[in-house]
């Protein structure tokens, strides 16, 4: 039996193989005629995996655009939820990455190209910090009423964001409004973090986003108005000299004992550090209150001028 059936395929056997490979290559080129060889496009969302714990993430590039090939039988029978791309954080810190996009394609798909081929990623760690509070008085007490006492349940409190906006904060404000008062009274003062310009900084959560504040009222007490004298450390920043110095209010209505009031001509300012600055710019500096002094608002704005000194040299060399 098995002598009959060999004898059976080995007779005629190149004609036979000649006439499965004819076949093979018609089948081929039918296929190819019928379902040939395609490439389309698919928008996908790169994804984000294995992000590190503790960190904010922004991302730049939101999707990619990935150009495929494949048999255009695959792309009738193609959801596109089956196109996905990631990119990977594995062991990523703080800072900025190129990170490659990876594609998931269904099968029977090759992957011709990917643009962008990589997305920028920002990782900001999240860090908390205690911050000054500063208040500001706003409006005016009752005719005759001065503020004589501003007592707060708490001069500092936490922040808590991403590491490059809580650098941002300067300090923190709540506003306190007299709003024609002439009780003492106690409120509760929404906070806000600002930066150096006065400005609000976003992405930032206070732990504590109001401060409890008493607010004594007083009368009868002599007022004057005095210029503020702005205070500076000693020390200057490396490579600078120290040019002009300007206060923004030059002078402030001080209230107080008779006594007290008629010795003062001025008020100055804690002292200012400006060994942090890079060059000219803005400080805002309290004020040393003495005793029995009332002062609505504590703060002024102190401008600091700081000349280069190699700048200085060369302007007076002859």
């Amino acid at each position: 039996m098995m002598t009959r059936l060999r004898a059976l395929i080995q007779r005629n056997l190149p004609a036979k193989i000649i006439a499965l490979v004819v076949a093979v290559v018609l089948w081929l080129f039918v296929m190819n005629e019928q379902n040939p060889q395609i490439e389309g496009s698919f928008t996908v969302a790169v994804d984000l995996v294995n992000a590190p714990e503790g960190y904010k993430i922004t991302q730049e590039e939101k999707n990619v655009k990935l150009k495929v090939r494949g048999a255009r039988s695959v792309f009738v029978s193609a959801e596109p939820e089956g196109f996905k791309a990631y990119a990977d954080l594995t062991g990523l810190e703080s800072g900025e990455h190129k990170v490659k996009v990876n594609a998931v394609l269904p099968q029977g798909f090759e992957l011709v190209d990917a643009q962008p081929e990589s997305v920028s990623v920002r990782l900001d760690k999240i860090v908390r910090r205690s911050v000054r509070i500063d208040l500001i008085v706003t409006g005016a007490a009752a005719s005759g009423y001065t503020v004589g006492k501003l007592s707060q349940t708490a001069n500092t409190t936490v922040i808590e964001g991403p590491e490059s906006r809580v650098a941002e904060v300067d300090r923190v404000i709540g506003y306190v409004g007299l709003s024609g008062n002439r009780e003492d009274f106690t409120l509760q003062v929404p906070l806000t973090p600002i930066n150096s310009d006065g400005k609000a900084v976003e992405d930032v959560e206070l732990l504590a986003r109001t401060v409890e504040v008493s607010v004594q009222l007083a009368r009868g007490l002599t007022r004057k108005i005095v210029s503020v004298r702005p205070v500076l450390d000693e020390t200057l920043p490396e490579g600078f000299s120290l040019g002009e110095v300007q206060v923004e209010p030059t002078k402030i209505e001080i209230a107080g004992d008779a006594g007290v009031i008629s010795k003062l001509t001025s008020i100055s300012t804690e002292k200012i550090v400006i060994s942090d600055m890079k060059g000219s710019g803005k400080k805002v500096a309290h004020l040393a209150i003495p005793e029995g002094v009332a002062i609505p608002n504590r703060e002024v704005t102190v401008t600091v001028e700081l000349k280069p000194k190699a700048q200085e040299k060369k302007a007076g060399a002859p």
